[in-house]
């Protein structure tokens, strides 16, 4: 869910993996958003500008978080939603005098660390965002939140059309006699999928150790002699799948679940294989002028009724633990309900073990994908 940017320096804890099957349903209408989200309290001139992921994404948290924020305390909240160039933009801005272009931005993995390590954001006063603690403490352990509360996360799945899934694992991939599509954009979910298929170490271990990378690249190799397409972006996926070039392809689980309520006419569904590379983003609060109100808004944004409601109309994982349990209905069972289960659920590439080797990952990865 990140896109390419980013340096890192040091390294966390991993996490292994395990994770049972389950099938996406079919259309219908989004869930009911849940809890009451209040009337207006306030009518202020206040403005806050949040930078977030695109497409379906930040559709959806614009509509769910970010309005209701509006609604609640009368503060306009702006919602800049791309997939790319945003780290570079906060940084172009820190050279100037015109002040950061966000109040607040979710970053994950390489954008999330470049952003710290350069001095990009202001740290998080917790005293101020008492609904941190309501996070599963998976995501607050597993790197550093100091720069940022997590939000929302989500793991890999495979969509596909017709009567068949074609493949509910990685392997099948490289079996399944049926033209398959994965992401090109960004190098670190397929090495990590590579890597699960490697059986030279433990779980993903061969990403982080350049001795078994030649072994990763073979295991792709063999991967993309299957892979009919490697898309850009979500956009792609469906018109992939639409336009007949794939039957089946790697996309994220909440993303094509959304897609798939976009298009209730279709025979679209979502597996979740049992072991899937994974993200989560932290929200983050840059050097701006309107610190208070932006930690009033995290605040607001990991509170567990608009924490539901988010998972209800996008499907994503909530940072809020006490969402477990009353996720949307279409998620019973698929989604972890203990700190343990969550710990297994995400396979997240480790951006600051793997920031040595990151030009040269993506460039093999490169040049085997556009071969």
């Amino acid at each position: 869910m990140s896109d390419n940017e980013g340096r890192s320096t040091t390294p966390p804890n991993r996490r292994g993996v395990s994770r049972r099957t389950m099938l996406g349903t079919v259309g219908g209408s989004v869930a009911a958003v849940a809890g009451c989200l209040g009337g207006s309290s306030s009518s202020t001139e206040d403005s806050l500008t949040v930078s977030v992921y695109g497409g379906a994404y930040g559709n959806v948290f614009e509509e769910t978080v970010a309005a209701a924020y509006e609604e609640e305390t009368g503060t306009t909240v702006n919602v800049s939603k791309a997939w790319s160039n945003r780290v570079s933009k906060l940084r172009s801005a820190s050279q100037g005098n015109g002040g950061p272009p966000y109040d607040i931005i979710g970053l994950s993995g390489f954008n999330y660390l470049t952003a710290r390590n350069e001095d990009l954001l202001t740290p998080v006063r917790y005293e101020n965002v008492p609904n941190a603690e309501k996070v599963w403490p998976f995501f607050r352990e597993y790197r550093s939140d100091e720069y940022g509360v997590p939000g929302e996360g989500g793991v890999l799945g495979i969509v596909y059309k017709e009567d068949s899934p074609h493949a509910t694992t990685w392997s099948e991939f490289m079996e399944v006699d049926a033209p398959a599509g994965m992401n090109g954009g960004y190098w670190k979910n397929p090495l990590l999928i590579a890597a699960l298929l490697t059986d030279e170490a433990d779980g993903v271990e061969e990403i982080y150790d350049p001795s078994m990378h030649d072994a990763m690249f073979t295991t792709l190799e063999a991967l993309a002699q299957n892979i009919a397409t490697w898309y850009r972006g979500g956009a792609d996926v469906w018109s992939a799948l639409s336009g007949g070039t794939i039957d089946y392809g790697a996309f994220y689980y909440a993303s094509g679940l959304a897609g798939i309520d976009n298009r209730p006419d279709s025979n679209y569904q979502m597996v979740l294989p049992e072991t899937s590379p994974g993200y989560f983003t932290n929200f983050c609060v840059t050097n701006t002028k309107k610190r208070d109100e932006a930690e009033r808004f995290l605040d607001f944004m990991l509170r567990t009724d608009i924490q539901t409601a988010w998972n209800q109309n996008g499907y994503y994982v909530p940072a809020n633990k006490e969402v477990a349990g009353n996720y949307a209905e279409r998620l019973q069972g698929v989604y972890p309900e203990t700190n343990a289960e969550m710990e297994s659920f995400f396979v997240i590439g480790n951006a600051e073990e793997l920031s040595p080797y990151q030009s040269d990952l993506s460039d093999r990865f490169t040049e085997i994908t556009t071969a």
